[in-house]
């Protein structure tokens, strides 16, 4: 299956659920540098395409900043303890933020596109009516987290990759199990270009489609 008939299967499942209600939630879920950005603006620029009215939301900015800098702070002074990792895992989202946007977005917008990590958790996974995971291994991720950490010549220490990230995502998993949850998964392994974005177009052709009907 190539990129093209991703984007038809979501487009199907969007034109399904118009005779039940007026916006569409396409969530995109995976590891962090998964590729989770460039396809979501690879599905939004498709929509588009299409003439169907679509928001793209990052996860990103919902953030806690006060998390964020606790987290960075307790990690680069050395004081970084499983503590730590639990308040992360816990309120780095705002959730009642995430939930407001997406509610105001589909009064706009035909589809909503909302991506990052940790959206499938209980706070949030009823919002979606097409939950997409990208399944990348965790040694590429590192990869690409290693170029742009370069490339953006990030401040923060890169092994925060491996002991903030990665072990929150082996919880994230452990609990709640987006693979399985997830109604579409694409497994990734290709790796970005010369320009630092991933090239969508040689997607892996292993697709995993779980239909209800």
């Amino acid at each position: 299956m190539i990129v093209e008939d991703i984007l038809a299967f979501i487009k199907a499942k969007y034109e399904e659920h118009r005779s039940i209600s007026q916006s569409f939630v396409v969530g995109i879920n995976g590891i962090d540098c998964s590729g989770k950005t460039t396809f979501s603006k690879s599905v939004s620029k498709y929509f588009t395409h299409h003439k169907i009215e679509n928001d793209h939301l990052d996860i990103d900015n919902f953030n806690n900043p006060a998390i964020e800098n606790e987290t960075y702070k307790a990690f680069v002074s050395g004081s970084w303890d499983e503590e730590n990792l639990n308040r992360y895992y816990e309120l780095i989202i705002n959730y009642s933020d995430v939930i407001r946007a997406v509610s105001e977005s589909q009064k706009k917008y035909s589809i909503v596109i909302l991506e990052g990590i940790f959206i499938y958790k209980p706070q949030l996974v009823d919002l979606f009516d097409l939950k997409i995971y990208l399944d990348v291994d965790i040694s590429l991720g590192r990869k690409r987290f290693a170029k742009r950490w370069s490339l953006k010549r990030d401040k923060r220490p890169f092994d925060i990759y491996d002991e903030i990230w990665m072990l929150s995502h082996i919880r994230y998993e452990s609990e709640v199990h987006p693979k399985r949850i997830s109604d579409l998964v694409i497994d990734i392994d290709n790796d970005e270009n010369d320009e630092g974005e991933e090239d969508i177009r040689i997607i892996k052709e292993k697709i995993i489609m779980r239909d209800e009907n």
